[in-house]
């Protein structure tokens, strides 16, 4: 299970979780499958989050794909030592895997 925002919500998504109003009365059930139609009305409530099945973001991102958005999720941290270098051993992990990932797929083809 995992908390997302809804923009990287997709159609095909279960909900972990029901959608609630403030006062906690359910909007949505848990279980209910996510459509794009429905995103769009949860966005329309000014939902911005949804508890998801799964490691929905996980599944979405390729390894390549998460070694570009590290500069975005660490913005905020270039001044910090530590957290410069949990970026670069991301980073080498993500690039490897990737690298990996490509390998595995040659084989696969040949």
């Amino acid at each position: 299970m995992q908390k997302i925002p809804l923009t990287l919500a997709k159609a095909g998504m279960k909900l972990a979780k029901p959608i609630t109003k403030a006062n906690g009365m359910p909007i949505i059930a848990a279980g209910v499958e996510l459509s794009d139609s429905l995103i769009a009305r949860l966005d329309g409530m000014g939902i911005d989050k949804v508890l998801v099945v799964g490691d929905a973001v996980a599944a979405s991102q390729n390894p390549s794909e998460r070694v570009t958005r590290l500069d975005h999720l660490f913005r905020r941290l270039e001044a910090d030592p530590f957290q410069n270098k949990v970026k670069r051993y991301l980073r080498e992990y993500f690039t490897i895997k990737a690298a990996a990932d490509a390998a595995t797929a040659t084989q696969d083809k040949g």
